[in-house]
């Protein structure tokens, strides 16, 4: 495994005025030996009148089911009826798929993960059958987005995507994987490009979590600082030319 990736959890269906918690990691789902604490540029809740509230991420040290692991957290007030959308966005960093095996070619990373968050009374079933994309939008660059909503997925169904760039269609590749299996090696994740209006579809084999990824890599040249040393590929302060951007989205979604 190699190229660590960003998610977001948070419960997707919650009642009006609970609080609760939403949660950033880093690294894979499926080995929680690699899984540590994001640095963050930015973590927020969009509301359902789409105010952006920022949230105070906190670290966390233990999780039942994972054991002693780093990651951060944070408290979510849903205080209307409505969609909510929970969004972070990574410090930008570097990679080379050579430090762990790979061919050498040095890209910038810029990462960013959400959660679909429908709030409506207790004990009802409330959830709407499909808002406008523009309710599930966190105003990200590369933005995935749900065609009907996230939360009523069930177990053996299909699922369409949006995604877009800089608010248009693209063909950016894509994966879905359930959160057990390797992201990167496993041969039932799900993978392709979507078609030139930007829609994909995947299947939820199985109930449980599910990140859906989208990844766009523009040919855009650079220079990286470095703001701290990496283990033994460079040092704070050391100036990383990089040949590549890649721009990825993840959505964590759950299947019934």
């Amino acid at each position: 495994m190699s190229d660590h990736m960003l998610w977001a959890e948070a419960r997707d269906l919650v009642s009006v005025g609970e609080i609760g918690k939403g949660y950033a990691f880093f690294g894979h789902p499926s080995m929680s030996t690699s899984i540590f604490a994001p640095r963050i540029d930015s973590a927020f809740l969009l509301t359902p009148s789409k105010e952006r509230v920022s949230l105070n991420l906190q670290r966390g040290g233990w999780l039942p089911g994972f054991g002693h692991m780093e990651f951060l957290q944070a408290e979510i007030m849903h205080y209307w009826p409505g969609e909510y959308v929970f969004g972070l966005a990574r410090t930008p960093g570097v990679y080379d798929l050579s430090w762990h095996g790979g061919k050498s070619s040095l890209f910038l990373s810029r990462s960013y993960a959400k959660v679909i968050i429908h709030a409506g009374a207790e004990g009802s079933d409330d959830a709407a059958a499909g808002p406008s994309s523009d309710a599930w939008s966190a105003g990200f660059p590369l933005e995935i987005l749900p065609v009907r909503a996230p939360y009523k997925a069930k177990a053996g169904q299909s699922l369409d995507f949006d995604v877009k760039y800089l608010g248009k269609p693209v063909k950016a590749g894509y994966y879905a994987s359930y959160w057990a299996w390797d992201e990167q090696g496993d041969s039932r994740v799900q993978r392709g490009t979507a078609d030139k209006e930007g829609r994909f579809s995947i299947n939820l084999s199985r109930g449980g979590m599910w990140i859906i990824d989208a990844s766009l890599t523009l040919n855009e040249p650079g220079i990286y600082v470095a703001e701290e040393s990496k283990s033994r590929f460079y040092k704070a302060g050391d100036r990383l030319e990089y040949n590549t951007i890649q721009v990825k989205s993840e959505m964590t979604i759950w299947a019934r």
